[in-house]
């Protein structure tokens, strides 16, 4: 008997519409790491199904798989393209982001499209950006990209300086390649209060946002616009009374201070329970948060019940809804990304909504 995760699939296409309102230009969307940890294929096709028709992926062996559910998409590997890829990328009609001169020179025999990656400021991948269009092999150039570092962060000066720095980057590839559209904003940067579109008709791309977590800081007063996309769940293992001064789990580092009532849930860190809950977290049950005690164990974790009339069997929600993910990754001192992205492949999936 293993834990569940459940995908809203309407939720996340609510989602997907939320975002493409937002400003104006097509919306793409980030799918990568299996569409972050919730399942590449039933998320693509139903993203297809409201509208989106370009996705971003990592690595050449997710684009080939996105292909195969998706014939006419437009697919970019964000690796950009290697020898070894080559051949595939080329069978399977992927997009490379062009991210170095010699991948320039390799995809430049041919006329593919290509989208060109300029680096303002994250210093990871990217050409830098004061690159002369001219200094590069003639591609069939379809965009042109940048990706904001510090985007979540409110009136950040490093965002508007990378803003600044790409559009003239961009004024300059517009004289070579007059047709090149744009790709500049992130989750963040598309949900933020302070940061528009910087430039016209820009290619969107949201990544995180689309699985309802929220990159940044919303506003005082503000409420978050995104819908709850993944449910993940527990079961009671089993009920039982312990006496005041009880050590719970490994270490014993959590001691009742009285007569206690725990129970033990069947989902640990092999399923993407992180281990930073010990002792801090809380699941939710019968309109109830309860806390974690003890350690966060392999294959299950010990809630404090009280007076709560749970049994054997009963499920509890590990994050969704009631303890949003965003509070789960707080709590972990990291980010949503890895606690989606995280998650058990023992876990039992269930889709709901249309396509699923």
């Amino acid at each position: 008997m293993t834990g569940r995760l459940t995908v809203d699939l309407n939720a996340l296409a609510q989602n997907y519409r939320t975002l493409a309102a937002l400003d104006q230009g097509p919306c793409s969307a980030v799918i990568k790491a299996d569409a972050y940890g919730l399942g590449m294929s039933p998320v693509a096709r139903r993203l297809w199904s409201v509208g989106c028709r370009h996705f971003f992926v990592a690595f050449v062996e997710e684009g080939v798989q996105l292909r195969r559910e998706l014939p006419d998409a437009e697919i970019f590997v964000l690796e950009g393209v290697h020898p070894d890829a080559l051949q595939a990328m080329r069978a399977y009609r992927l997009t490379p982001v062009l991210n170095t001169v010699g991948q320039c020179d390799l995809w430049s025999d041919g006329d593919l499209p290509a989208a060109l990656h300029i680096d303002t400021g994250m210093t990871r991948l990217g050409l830098p950006v004061e690159t002369d269009p001219g200094s590069l092999p003639r591609l069939n150039l379809k965009y042109l990209m940048t990706h904001l570092a510090r985007a979540d962060e409110f009136s950040n000066f490093h965002t508007q300086a990378q803003v600044d720095a790409f559009s003239s980057a961009f004024a300059r590839f517009q004289v070579a390649y007059p047709e090149i559209g744009l790709s500049i904003n992130n989750s963040a940067a598309l949900l933020s209060t302070d940061l528009g579109t910087p430039l016209p008709v820009a290619l969107h791309r949201p990544g995180i946002a689309l699985y309802g977590s929220h990159p940044g800081p919303i506003s005082e007063g503000g409420d978050n616009c995104l819908q709850t996309v993944a449910l993940l769940e527990g079961r009671v293992l089993q009920v039982r009374r312990v006496e005041a001064g009880t050590a719970v789990g490994y270490g014993g580092t959590y001691v009742t201070q009285r007569p206690a009532r725990l129970a033990t849930i069947n989902v640990g860190y092999a399923d993407g329970v992180p281990r930073l809950l010990s002792n801090v977290g809380c699941v939710f049950a019968q309109q109830r948060r309860l806390p974690i005690v003890g350690r966060v164990s392999m294959d299950s974790i010990q809630v404090e019940i009280g007076t709560l009339e749970l049994s054997e069997g009963d499920w509890v929600e590990i994050f969704g809804p009631h303890v949003p993910i965003d509070e789960v990754a707080a709590q972990c001192q990291t980010i949503s990304y890895e606690v989606l992205t995280g998650l058990g492949q023992r876990l039992e999936r269930t889709y709901l909504g249309d396509g699923a």
